[in-house]
């Protein structure tokens, strides 16, 4: 029995995404392009999609169409995949959200939009064991193979945060980094293939930093020779972590090399020129031009004419000068500078606690991060007062077992108040009763830190629920 193509419709103001998601979904399924401000629905005026992906970079004109499919009763039934960036937010499309309407991180390679899609087709079909009955020996291996190399995929990723949880400043580094890498060896006429294999190595360049002391990385002044021999090894760490995967040598490459210079003064073996493999100096170049672009805690990021003078300088001594060339063809053509890391500085964050050591320590975690700036409250009347004359508090961090006003008095009296009502707001405590932690649900909680907590988790948390507010 010969099953009909699935078609799949996309409205999109951005670009023609159907080729790539319908590469790694192979045969099977047909796509149609429809533009964004006049979208037509339907396909040759009479056939609905099976599923419709909005790829709208704009937020009004996505809503404006949510909308219109949303009352059209028509087509409020389609599944609708929403592609949002991987930072972005937008509360609008997440009302939508329900069992036809999802909403997937746009990435580099759309895996993870090609895996909702299946996951889509597999629930209407009723279970993959009916599907698989209709299908060749060989159809049922290629599915296999493309399951295995979308959740290897999806394991990789997951790793690559591993090293951005040990400091904040780390946050989106490997993803940039190997977006990056990804179009210098497109521009170098690397194939699809080849692209996609140092992305997946740029993104795990930095695994190493798992093993690196939290007291050295990030931290805030210049480090010691001992400190930076450490750091130094997280190169050999990351490869010994990935010694066992061979199927992509471009990994192993770009994990232990990533630091080489072309002139072989760079660690940990201090190769020179074409010594170094080429997949470890592109994201050699990559990791660069992203620790240049970024907020770290020892300097701000950099503009980007001073970009171009540091790669034009280290052209032929830090960089492969054919790498560097291409380097700079990406910041000439990058004309609003939108290769960088885009975040907000100076979160303001309010630590209410009757503990004075719990307010000093936390103080002094947060100090290691110069985009923190830290208020403090010894009760929850106080912390109600400060609200009160700092109307730009980002985040709360507040105890639950306070006398007179306990945390949950507190957070009634915040959410109550129509300047404080959306603030996001952290329950740190000793109390995770289940109890505790259903009343403090009920009136809208963002996390909760349990004390005791180590540095890592803590800055961690609070980096999290800050960037969901971005």
């Amino acid at each position: 029995m010969t099953q009909r193509s699935r078609k799949i419709l996309i409205i999109s103001d951005v670009e023609d995404i159907g080729q790539s998601i319908e590469k790694i979904l192979g045969p099977g399924y047909e796509f149609f392009l429809t533009p964004a401000d006049e979208p037509v629905y339907t396909i040759g005026g009479r056939t609905l999609p099976d599923v419709v992906i909005l790829d709208i970079a704009d937020p009004t004109l996505r809503a404006g169409i949510a909308w219109n499919m949303h009352k059209d009763e028509r087509v409020s039934a389609l599944m609708v995949i929403c592609l949002l960036n991987e930072e972005e937010t937008d509360e609008k499309m997440e009302n939508y959200v329900n069992d036809t309407f999802s909403i997937v991180r746009r990435s580099e390679d759309f895996h993870e939009v090609a895996e909702k899609i299946k996951s889509i087709f597999d629930e209407v079909s009723g279970s993959s064991e009916d599907e698989n009955s209709e299908k060749s020996d060989d159809e049922i291996f290629a599915d296999a193979q493309t399951r295995l190399h979308n959740m290897s995929f999806q394991l990789i990723k997951a790793i690559s945060l591993l090293a951005e949880v040990k400091d904040p400043c780390f946050k989106g580094h490997s993803r940039r980094s190997a977006s990056l890498a990804k179009e210098i060896l497109k521009r170098m006429g690397g194939n699809e293939d080849e692209q996609m294999n140092i992305y997946i190595a740029a993104l795990v360049h930095d695994i190493g930093m798992v093993a690196i002391p939290d007291s050295i990385v990030g931290k805030k002044t210049a480090l010691s020779d001992e400190e930076f021999n450490e750091l130094r090894q997280h190169t050999i760490i990351g490869s010994k972590i990935f010694k066992g995967v061979t199927q992509i040598p471009e990994i192993n490459q770009g994990i232990r090399w990533h630091h080489e210079r072309y002139d072989g003064t760079g660690y940990p073996d201090g190769l020179s020129g074409e010594d170094i493999p080429l997949a470890a100096r592109i994201i050699a170049a990559a990791d660069a031009y992203d620790s240049m672009t970024s907020e770290m805690v020892y300097r701000s990021s950099m503009q980007q004419q001073q970009v171009r003078e540091e790669f034009i300088k280290g052209s032929g001594t830090q960089f492969d000068p054919e790498i560097a060339k291409v380097i700079l063809s990406i910041i000439y053509d990058d004309k609003n500078f939108e290769r960088r890391q885009i975040t907000k500085n100076d979160w303001k964050i309010l630590l209410v606690d009757d503990d004075p050591m719990i307010l000093k320590m936390a103080e002094y975690i947060l100090s290691r991060y110069k985009q923190y700036k830290i208020y403090q409250a010894s009760s929850g009347r106080a912390a109600l007062k400060l609200l009160k004359e700092e109307t730009d508090i980002d985040l709360i961090l507040l105890d639950v077992e306070m006398p007179l006003m306990d945390g949950i008095e507190t957070l009634i009296r915040i959410r109550s108040d129509e300047l404080t009502r959306s603030l996001p707001v952290i329950f740190v405590t000793a109390d995770s009763s289940r109890d505790t932690l259903a009343k403090a649900l009920k009136f809208g909680i963002s996390g909760y830190i349990a004390k005791p907590f180590t540095p890592t988790f803590f800055v961690k948390k609070i980096n999290e629920i800050l960037n969901k507010n971005i």
